[in-house]
């Protein structure tokens, strides 16, 4: 090269070269990387997975006390009937326990779901409150059913000792087990037997008449 010439620059072609290589390069690697996470999370959610169905829990096998006077199959198949509960169930899972909470709060004879617990190495425990007969109505059907202090109509079911009894007949209850009974004579027969503790009551044109438990009877106008 003659002196004092400067160097000719390389054709356009030749400079871009290292950039296609280098782009080429990058591409090839976000997409190494990109196949390389999604094997990642399938690999983290297989295991996920895999360990959640390690620990399912059949709806049969599910820990509960049922209510007095009831076997654990029927409740259980009540239950299922009325809340459409997990089965399996993934004790893991918070979603699978609010649904099996539900599903138990849904039945009548439930006052409350006081928790659902996940014991080792694969059981779920629900702890239940249940609610407690304090009169049994008579209904002019012929049948007798039960409700609680807050006058909640129960399931049909044998009335237990020490509940009061109304033996002044009502009409047949227009409502599904688990709803308010809001007849007007089971309304304040409830009430009374918040006051008095009769074993027996009977309503009369003058008012009220109480058997208590000793046999005394009292008028309530």
């Amino acid at each position: 090269m003659p002196k004092g010439r400067k160097p000719k620059p390389p054709p356009r072609a030749a400079r871009r070269w290292p950039r296609r290589v280098a782009a080429a390069v990058l591409t090839l690697a976000v997409a190494a990387g990109a196949v390389a996470a999604v094997r990642w999370f399938g690999d983290v959610a297989t295991t996920r997975i895999a360990g959640r169905n390690r620990y399912a829990v059949p709806l049969a096998d599910v820990q509960f006390d049922p209510p007095p006077g009831t076997d654990r199959d029927t409740f259980l198949a009540e239950v299922r009937y009325a809340g459409g509960p997990p089965d399996p169930v993934h004790p893991l899972d918070p979603a699978d326990r609010g649904r099996l909470a539900a599903a138990f709060a849904a039945h009548p004879w439930v006052e409350a779901v006081e928790g659902v617990t996940a014991e080792p190495p694969a059981a779920v425990r629900v702890r239940l409150r249940f609610r407690t007969p304090v009169l049994a109505v008579r209904s002019a059907d012929g049948k007798t059913r039960l409700v609680d202090a807050e006058g909640v109509l129960l399931p049909a079911a044998s009335v237990p000792a020490g509940v009061a009894e109304l033996t002044t007949p009502v009409p047949a209850p227009p409502l599904a087990a688990g709803q308010v009974w809001e007849d007007e004579t089971v309304r304040r027969a409830v009430g009374l037997v918040k006051d008095y503790r009769p074993a027996k009551l009977e309503r009369t044109p003058k008012g009220w008449r109480l058997t208590l438990p000793g046999g005394k009877v009292v008028t309530v106008g």
